[in-house]
């Protein structure tokens, strides 16, 4: 074809690209003005037009998320339909500081499997088809990711240090206290207003106490805690019947409460690095012991005494209840409703919890003998309930340690009652005692969960009142359907005896060498 009088190559001979273009910072040399100065001169000389720009702006380059450019560049290689065969890229950098170095190079991969090629202008491997080039740039990606980690790091020292000299390094203040800039060539300060940010490096921010009503606010949380002995809901209550917002302009909450009681800043303490998250990972709470602590910091607007009385507070909370005390939770209930139950127990706070109780005397019931109280329930069937429990909390200790020994990974799950033994095979453990038909004729029944998938059912029976095993079941999923009950002997008894065991080595069979999908077929041949 030849060329027009102007020597420009015909729009439709040109060969067609977008470009992509990422900042993080505005602060950075590597400007989008920059790129698309270097990216146009590259075309320029290899006829290509360049169609679309996608560009990320002020946005990492750690990970994919939040990249909406990007993304939207995957998105349309994919489609076949697209009008480009080349994506233009400043640099490694720009296209990705990826930890995981391979997750750049899956991303091209992913371009090029497309039919389109990524190209970097900046970068001396496109010009260079020697073996070294594949070379050349992992390193570059190994740079641009290490780049980010030693930038991380350095950042994170800057703010130890200027946390250390007690300033506010980073975050919103605590309520009641507001961000005041000392600028440092002034020598002057002034009040940082919400969403307003320092521009000069060498300025500096601390903390202030706020208005005065956030700061008598936040005296009286603290007073009615310690003193009043009152909890965190009634004292978000009582503010929210007064009228009064948080810092967000919404009502208190629980939690803004416990936040407030915890946070040494009240009595001027500066704390600097309790969670962290670094190179775009998951937040997580650091160690106390690697928090950077700075005493007075900034003026208190709580006094050490009444913040001690608080964590004291705290920590009578935290520690478990002794016998005595669980005693007295449940006389307590007792004087006030009348009746203990587990309800009563769950949802009024100054309870023992049933975990508790049960853990501490065996079950309700032992508790319940303690103090005198006799519930309005059958007694013997409560008797052969707790005996029920103590033997299939004994049958799961006992199963689960004879698997471990022969190499089985096992977990215990207590509120279902379930084994699940080398993530594959999932049994249910159950000890009943018989029901009676009319007072006389006992029948034992046994019931699929619908809650929860298991594979087997480990039905043990046992005689009212006494504490051993008469024989077991090992239903496969399947016999029963979920939610409905089976009469295993009794009358009108379904044909479970094939099924009948008289002690549980079958489930060591099972677990040792039977696949799962063999286990139904295996049971019914016993």
């Amino acid at each position: 074809m030849q060329p027009s009088r102007s020597g420009r190559q015909p729009a439709h001979s040109l060969q067609r690209a977008v470009q992509y273009l990422r900042m993080s910072t505005d602060q950075q040399q590597c400007s989008p003005i920059f790129q698309r100065q270097a990216i146009a001169e590259y075309a320029s000389g290899r006829s290509i037009r360049i169609i679309r720009d996608y560009e990320d702006a002020g946005i990492s380059g750690l990970t994919l998320r939040a990249r909406p450019a990007l993304n939207q560049l995957l998105i349309d290689v994919a489609d076949p339909q697209r009008r480009f065969s080349l994506v233009l890229v400043y640099d490694v950098s720009r296209w990705g500081r990826f930890q995981d170095v391979d997750e750049s190079a899956f991303y091209e991969y992913l371009c090029r499997r497309h039919g389109v090629k990524v190209v970097y202008v900046a970068e001396p491997f496109e010009v260079d088809p020697s073996p070294m080039s594949p070379v050349m740039k992992t390193l570059k990606r190994v740079m641009a990711a290490e780049y980010s980690r030693e930038l991380s790091r350095k950042v994170f020292l800057g703010h130890c240090v200027l946390a250390e000299r007690g300033f506010h390094v980073c975050g919103r203040p605590p309520y009641g206290y507001q961000r005041v800039l000392y600028e440092e060539k002034r020598g002057s300060t002034r009040t940082l207003e919400k969403y307003e940010y320092k521009s000069i490096r060498t300025d500096r921010v601390t903390l202030m106490p706020a208005a005065a009503g956030q700061v008598g606010i936040i005296g009286k949380i603290f007073e009615w805690y310690a003193w009043g002995k009152a909890d965190c809901t009634q004292i978000a209550r009582r503010l929210n019947d007064f009228g009064l917002v948080n810092g967000d302009n919404g009502p208190w909450l629980p939690r803004h409460i416990a936040q407030i009681l915890h946070n040494p800043a009240y009595t001027g303490v500066g704390v600097y690095s309790r969670t962290s998250s670094k190179l775009a990972g998951g937040w997580h709470r650091v160690p106390e012991e690697q928090w950077i602590t700075v005493p007075k910091a900034f003026p208190a607007i709580v006094d050490q005494k009444t913040f001690s009385a608080v964590q004291t507070r705290f920590a009578d909370y935290r520690r478990p209840p002794d016998r005595d005390e669980l005693l007295d939770g449940l006389r307590m209930l007792v004087r006030k409703y009348g009746k203990v139950s587990q309800k009563l127990l769950k949802h009024y706070r100054r309870a023992p919890s049933a975990r508790a109780v049960a853990a501490e005397f065996g079950s309700l019931n032992a508790a319940y003998r303690e103090i005198g109280y006799a519930p309005n329930l059958n007694p013997e069937r409560e008797e052969n309930r707790d005996i029920e429990r103590r033997a299939e909390a004994l049958l799961a200790r006992v199963t689960s340690e004879v698997l471990a020994e022969r190499g089985h990974l096992v977990t215990y799950e207590k509120q279902s009652l379930t084994l699940c033994v080398d993530n594959l095979i999932r049994f249910q453990i159950v000890a009943r005692a018989p029901w009676m038909v009319d007072g006389k004729t006992p029948y034992w029944s046994a019931r699929w969960p619908d809650r929860f998938n298991i594979d087997f059912l480990v039905y043990c029976r046992m005689l009212r009142g006494i504490r051993e095993f008469l024989d077991f079941f090992v239903i496969p999923a399947g016999r029963i359907q979920p939610g409905k009950f089976a009469t295993l002997v009794g009358p009108n008894a379904e044909d479970f005896n094939l099924l009948r065991h008289s002690d549980l080595r079958i489930l060591l069979d099972l677990t040792d060498s039977v696949g799962l999908t063999q286990v139904g077929r295996f049971l019914e041949r016993r």
